[in-house]
């Protein structure tokens, strides 16, 4: 059977993913009749729910997510599609202007030098981007609404707009200017207005972020992102002391063929300490971020385990909310697109690097906060970016 693919709104790299077809999972029906969103992979399968009352909600590559009568999704057997959620840590919003994330790791001098990652394209795969704020609009290289279904992926929520922020605000207002604010966004919003998502969405995301609209490589939609930033995750039961590649391996495809075509995915580690590491993040192709604070001491709720590669700043991080406002947040959320912004330096002065070599233009020279070498609380250390770039 042919299924038949929608084009979905609002994915982007970060997310931007080419997830086709979509209608939003709804918990409960309208007439309260429970409701389970779940994954399938073979054509007999899907047709097989589908005469039984499930409704496709995502399509892309060899993934179907479906919206089935819980009943009728747990006769057949099929997996969950896991929700997922912005990783901010708690009700921490508040507005101030903190000390610069750009001072502490070197970014600043970076700036001052010419390099803003001016050409770079980062895709945010989040709650949307707030495309009208005056720090955001510049930098804006369009996007997708994969929550919705629609090519809008107008911010609802203020994380994603935050989390772009950090990677790219002009610096209209000094305090909040972005890692990489020569950088271009291009938005996948693929959680919804409460901040909360399913993971076949991210994963459609991930491949439009590659491939374009067409869902074909090499062709001339490709977006051409250098990196994709993904501040979200899990909380438990699915945190991981170590590699999770074989709890949803759709996502582990997924962000090794970003990994492939030499794209860093900057992933989250997650707020729930040392409990572990969340999906995606645990996936070993991610590049996986946790937090430190203002002193360089690892924030207390940042993710922890062998799957961490690297920290950066991720404490009361000011940065572009809705409307022209500004806040303060904290999480893993706000560290990992300090990476991303990282990585849009490096590849302004390399532009050729493959993702390996990004890679270790980000490890090799960042400062080295825990145990000797690589550990599970800072990983290789907190992020340098002057060194990053040399």
């Amino acid at each position: 059977m042919n299924i038949k693919k929608y084009l979905l709104a609002g994915g982007v790299m970060f997310i931007a993913l080419a997830f086709m077809g979509t209608i939003a999972a709804e918990e409960n029906t309208s007439n309260g009749d429970a409701r389970k969103r779940v994954l399938s992979h073979g054509e007999e399968e899907i047709n097989k729910a589908i005469a039984l009352g499930c409704k496709i909600a995502r399509e892309t590559k060899n993934l179907t997510a479906l919206n089935c009568p819980k009943n009728v999704a747990e006769s057949l057997s099929l997996s969950e599609d896991i929700k997922v959620f912005a990783m901010e840590n708690g009700n921490t919003r508040f507005n101030a202007a903190s000390a610069s994330s750009n001072k502490q790791i070197g970014a600043d001098i970076v700036h001052v030098s010419g390099n803003t990652g001016s050409g770079r394209k980062v895709a945010v795969l989040d709650t949307g981007y707030n495309y009208n704020h005056p720090e955001l609009s510049s930098s804006y290289l369009g996007g997708k609404d994969f929550a919705n279904s629609d090519n809008d992926p107008m911010d609802d929520n203020g994380h994603g707009s935050h989390v772009a922020g950090i990677i790219t605000a002009d610096g209209v207002n000094s305090s909040a200017k972005g890692t990489a604010p020569g950088a271009g966004i291009i938005a996948g919003k693929v959680l919804s207005g409460n901040g909360s998502g399913y993971f076949s969405d991210v994963v459609a995301g991930i491949y439009w972020s590659i491939d374009g609209e067409d869902g074909v490589y090499g062709t001339s939609d490709d977006p051409g992102v250098d990196a994709i930033n993904l501040s979200l995750g899990t909380g438990s039961p699915y945190l991981y002391r170590g590699s999770c590649n074989n709890v949803m391996p759709d996502m582990t495809n997924a962000i090794k063929y970003a990994v492939e075509h030499n794209v860093v995915v900057a992933v989250a580690s997650g707020n729930s300490g040392k409990a572990g590491v969340s999906l995606p993040g645990c996936i070993s192709y991610a590049t996986t971020v946790g937090a430190v604070d203002g002193s360089n001491k690892v924030a207390s709720f940042s993710g922890r385990g062998s799957a961490l590669d690297i920290t950066a700043p991720g404490v009361g991080i000011y940065s572009t909310v809705l409307g022209s406002s500004y806040a303060n947040f904290s999480g893993t959320s706000m560290s990992t697109p300090i990476i991303a912004g990282v990585v849009a330096l490096i590849k302004n002065v390399h532009s050729f690097y493959t993702q390996a070599q990004v890679e270790d233009k980000l490890f090799t020279p960042a400062k080295d906060l825990g145990k000797l070498g690589k550990d599970n609380d800072y990983g290789w250390g907190r992020v340098q970016a002057n060194e990053a770039v040399k």
